[in-house]
């Protein structure tokens, strides 16, 4: 498998997410649509059965990568704050950090500034009965996040990594996504997006050479054969079934993953993904699946660390 980087220029905000899991079932509908339901299965067995054909990353800012959490921080001067590492870090420093040379990381929140906004829309609630909001309102929020450009240079867009033998498969998927928008209020203009024609190479997400950890670049919910030392952060989600999906109940239940940026050290070589399918997540739907691979980048530990 290689590594490949699309780019997506979202046409606005967007209420959903974009990790792996969420994009694998937008991708999955529209393997549906464009190939028929003996496709979807053929390609979920093939997930199911440890032989994916691609791996997908969470969508980050474009020159934005999730700081590995093995990254050395300086130590806050005349303090007793612990250091915090930041969210995010440049491309050039993420990569000076997977190569082992990018010395110890400010801890100043100031020096960090963030990539993605958020807001908070109001929406009235329509009732179905009368067609109007009724006298009281009923007003709602709904969360809202937007790419920031924090400076005259900077992107207006997202940048998805794809490790696969077969990325026309997946850029075909993804324009065919870009048609439709992704996540919710999708019909009201969020999530809209537009897909770059050309996916670029990034080999040197592929280079383990002097690695001896990994670092994931998406959610994921690790297997029993994945490595266990190393450092992770959690998020517990609520996912949801599409509409449409015959089950008896929209929501899959809760759900622990580990979130980009944790690390753990490997006592090989890194593999192409790490990570696990869900299944059995539905009584009423047996078939249902859900998206846990880890989409992993070579790293080599600080060595003082090991």
């Amino acid at each position: 498998m290689r590594t490949y980087r699309f780019k997506l220029k979202p046409a606005g905000p967007w209420c959903t997410p974009w990790h792996a899991d969420t994009l694998f079932a937008a991708l999955c509908w529209q393997v549906r649509s464009l190939d028929g339901g003996s496709e979807l299965q053929r390609m979920l067995r093939q997930f199911c059965a440890g032989e994916p054909p691609f791996v997908l990353s969470d969508a980050f800012p474009d020159g934005w990568l999730p700081c590995p959490l093995s990254a050395k921080l300086q130590e806050l001067p005349q303090s007793n704050v612990q250091s915090k590492p930041p969210a995010w870090l440049p491309e050039s420093r993420f990569r000076a950090v997977t190569n082992g040379n990018g010395g110890a990381i400010p801890a100043q929140m100031d020096e960090w500034p963030e990539p993605i906004g958020e807001s908070r829309d109001l929406h009235a609630s329509i009732d179905r009965r009368s067609g109007t909001t009724g006298s009281s309102g009923r007003l709602f929020e709904i969360e809202t996040s937007f790419l920031q450009k924090l400076d005259a240079a900077g992107s207006d867009k997202l940048a998805l990594y794809l490790r696969t033998d077969d990325r026309e498969r997946v850029a075909r998927l993804l324009h065919s996504l870009s048609t439709v928008g992704f996540g919710k209020k999708r019909s009201s203009g969020k999530g809209g997006f537009q897909m770059e024609h050309e996916a670029e190479p990034c080999d040197w997400m592929d280079n383990s050479s002097g690695a001896n950890a990994f670092v994931s670049l998406s959610h994921f919910v690790p297997s029993s054969q994945d490595p266990v030392d190393g450092c992770w952060r959690l998020l517990t989600k609520y996912p949801k079934f599409s509409p449409g999906v015959p089950a008896a109940s929209p929501f899959k239940g809760r759900l622990v993953m580990l979130r980009p940026g944790s690390v753990f050290r490997t006592t090989g070589p890194v593999r192409h993904f790490y990570g696990t399918m869900l299944t059995g997540i539905s009584q009423s739907f047996p078939e249902a699946v859900h998206y846990g691979l880890c989409f992993p980048v070579p790293i080599r530990w600080p060595e003082e660390e090991v």
